[in-house]
C-alpha cells in the first residue's frame, strides 16, 4: 500500500463548551488533560467535577460540646458526609459484557469493548464521563466516524504515516508534561492500553485526511459582539463563585453488639470516653495523642466536603466548634461518634481570558464543519447498528 502524507498539517480544536469545563473544574478536584485539545476529537466537554445533593436527612443533632444525642443522628451525618465530598474520582468503566458488537462499518467492526476503552482513555486523561446510554452513544457516533474514515482512505491507498502517528503521541506527552512511560502508566490504571490512544489519534487524523479531500472550507469567523455575550454567559455562571470546602475527619467508638440493656450502658460509657477525648483534643495533629488511652477508637481518614452542601443545622455546628473543638458526641446504633473540622479553604476556580472564548466559539464552528464533512462521508459506507437506538 502506498504511503501518502496528508494535505497540510492537523491542527489542534476544541468542541463547544469545552473551555467552559475547564474553568469550572474546581481547584485541586483533578487534573483535566482533554485529547481534542491536541488532536481534535468530537467529543463534548466534560463537565465540572461536581458535588453531589446530599440526602434529604437532617444532622440536627450533631451539637457541638458535650451533647448526646438521639439514635438517627450518626446515620443522617454519615449520609450527610457521604453526599457532600467533593466528587474527585474517575470511574472506570466495567468490560463486563464489552465484547459484543455494536456496530459494523464496511465490515469493520465496532464493539462495546471500544466504546469501554474509549471511555477510559478520555477518563484516563481528565475528562468525567459516565457511562450512561447519550454518551456511550455518543462514544460509538465518534468511532464509526473514525472507522467511515479508515474505510475510505484504504479505499483509495491512503495509510496515515506511522512517523505522523508517533509524532501526535510525542507532542501530547510533551504538552502534559508527563513521560511516556507515566503516560503508559496512568492510562493502565484505568484498564487502557496504548494501542486504544493509538487508535483514537490515528482516527482523528484519517478524519482530517477526508476533510482535506473534500476540500472542505476551514475558515471560521467570529464576530466581536457574539464572543462579547458568550464571554458575559460564561462570568455570570453560578459555578464560578468560590466554594467553601472544609477538611473533616472521624473519630468513632464502636459498640459490639449486646442486649438493649446494656447496649444504652456501653453507649453512655463510649460518651464519657469520649468526652475525654474533646478535653486532650488540641486541634486535628493531636487527635491519635488524644485517643490513644482509649479502647477501640477507629480514626478515619480526613475527608474534604462543600461546606454549602452539608444539612445547616451541621453548619453551624462546625462554625462554632471551628478547629479547636470537636463535635459530639454523636450517639448512634454503631456506637459514638466525634467530628474534628481540620480546616477550611476558599476554592475559586480559574476565569477564561477573553481570547480563549473566541478560540472556544471558533472550535463550537469547527465542530459543525467536520460533522458536516462525516455525514456526507457516512453515505459512502455501509453502517449497521445492531442496536436502533445508537443510530444518529
Amino acid at each position: 500500500m502506498k504511503t501518502l502524507r496528508p494535505a497540510g498539517p492537523a491542527k489542534p480544536i476544541r468542541t463547544a463548551g469545552t473551555l467552559t469545563a475547564v474553568m469550572l473544574l474546581l481547584a485541586g478536584c483533578g487534573q483535566q488533560v482533554d485529547l481534542y485539545d491536541y488532536f481534535g476529537d468530537d467529543k463534548p466537554a466534560a463537565g465540572p467535577a461536581a458535588t453531589a445533593t446530599p440526602p434529604g436527612q437532617s444532622a440536627s443533632g450533631a451539637q457541638p460540646a458535650n451533647a448526646l444525642v438521639n439514635n438517627s443522628t450518626l446515620g443522617a451525618t454519615d449520609a450527610a458526609l457521604a453526599g457532600a465530598r467533593p466528587s474527585n474520582g474517575i470511574e472506570k468503566v466495567s468490560l463486563k459484557n464489552a465484547q459484543g458488537v455494536a456496530a459494523t462499518v464496511d465490515d469493520l467492526p465496532v464493539t462495546n469493548f471500544d466504546i469501554s476503552q474509549r471511555i477510559n482513555l478520555e477518563n484516563a486523561l481528565g475528562s468525567r464521563l459516565t457511562t450512561d446510554f447519550p454518551t456511550r452513544k455518543r462514544i460509538l457516533g465518534t468511532l464509526v466516524n473514525e472507522k467511515v474514515a479508515k474505510s475510505k482512505a484504504s479505499q483509495m491507498k491512503f495509510e496515515i504515516p506511522k512517523k505522523d502517528l508517533e509524532d501526535r503521541i510525542n507532542n501530547m506527552v510533551k504538552r502534559m508534561n508527563v513521560s511516556r512511560v507515566d503516560l503508559e502508566k496512568r492510562l493502565a490504571e484505568k484498564g487502557v492500553n496504548e494501542g486504544t490512544l493509538k487508535n483514537q489519534i490515528e482516527g482523528t487524523l484519517y478524519i482530517r485526511w477526508v476533510m482535506s479531500q473534500q476540500k472542505t472550507d476551514t475558515k471560521i469567523e467570529i464576530d466581536e459582539a457574539t464572543v462579547d455575550a458568550k464571554y458575559n454567559e460564561i462570568l455570570s455562571d453560578p459555578r464560578l463563585k468560590p466554594v467553601t470546602v472544609v477538611t473533616l475527619q472521624q473519630v468513632d467508638l464502636p459498640v459490639g453488639k449486646t442486649t438493649e440493656a446494656m447496649r444504652q450502658q456501653l453507649v453512655y460509657a463510649r460518651s464519657i470516653e469520649a468526652q475525654q477525648i474533646m478535653q486532650r483534643y488540641k486541634g486535628c495533629r493531636s487527635i491519635k495523642a488524644a485517643s490513644k488511652d482509649v479502647f477501640d477508637v477507629k480514626l478515619g481518614k480526613r475527608i474534604e466536603a462543600d461546606l454549602g452542601k452539608l444539612p445547616p443545622p451541621l453548619q453551624k455546628a462546625l462554625r462554632q466548634a471551628g478547629t479547636g473543638k470537636m463535635i459530639g458526641p454523636i450517639r448512634g446504633p454503631s456506637g459514638v461518634r466525634l467530628i474534628a473540622n481540620c480546616g477550611t479553604r476558599k476554592i475559586e476556580p480559574p476565569r477564561p481570558s477573553r481570547e480563549q472564548v473566541k478560540a472556544s466559539l471558533r472550535n463550537e464552528r469547527f465542530e459543525a464543519v467536520i460533522q458536516q464533512a462525516m455525514a456526507e462521508a457516512r453515505k459512502e459506507s455501509f453502517i449497521d447498528y445492531k442496536d436502533p437506538a445508537f443510530r444518529p
